[in-house]
């Protein structure tokens, strides 16, 4: 399964979203050393995240005021639903360590809170086979074993929701 949807969700609360988590002093985000970390190790890549939802747990104030906007596409259990913020890069490496955020069965669901730069990158059989461009509104739905990454930002914040459903 792999899906595009532009405009997503409304204008109003794609700017609710811009203002909760861009404009918002008083929004929490936590600094994170690697964005990808993984069990081969990590690029020193810092970037910011918020997790709403941990291992199924709500662990955010803010869940109840974001959640449904997304009500209409979630059908099952949420596994984890956080938000990951990037600041632009000097790093000249490609991109970010290819990953799949879990081993369960799951599905995810990546939303883009603003345009930037730092596309998403799509691999099949080792190879980059989709790039999808961070753009507002925009939400892709994809099958969670499929290896992803994204090119750190150069110009641009890159903001982006991260939901994992069980399958």
């Amino acid at each position: 399964m792999f899906k595009i949807i532009d405009n997503s969700i409304t204008k109003k609360n794609q700017k609710f979203l811009i203002n909760l988590m861009i404009e918002n002093r008083h929004f929490p985000w936590f600094f994170m050393k690697d964005v990808t970390k993984t069990k081969d190790g990590d690029q020193k890549r810092p970037a910011f995240s918020h997790y709403f939802v941990l291992h199924s747990k709500t662990n955010s104030n803010f869940f109840n005021s974001v959640k449904p906007i997304f009500s209409k596409y979630i059908r099952k259990n949420i596994i984890n639903f956080k938000s990951i913020l990037q600041l632009p890069s000097l790093d000249k490496k490609t991109y970010d360590t290819p990953h799949i955020d879990m081993k369960k069965p799951h599905s995810v669901y990546l939303y883009y809170i603003l345009d930037s730069d730092g596309e998403t990158i799509f691999f099949k059989n080792k190879k980059i086979f989709k790039k999808i461009k961070p753009k507002q509104g925009r939400l892709v739905i994809f099958n969670g074993d499929i290896l992803h990454t994204a090119y750190q930002p150069k110009k641009n914040i890159r903001c982006v929701i991260n939901i994992n459903e069980e399958k």
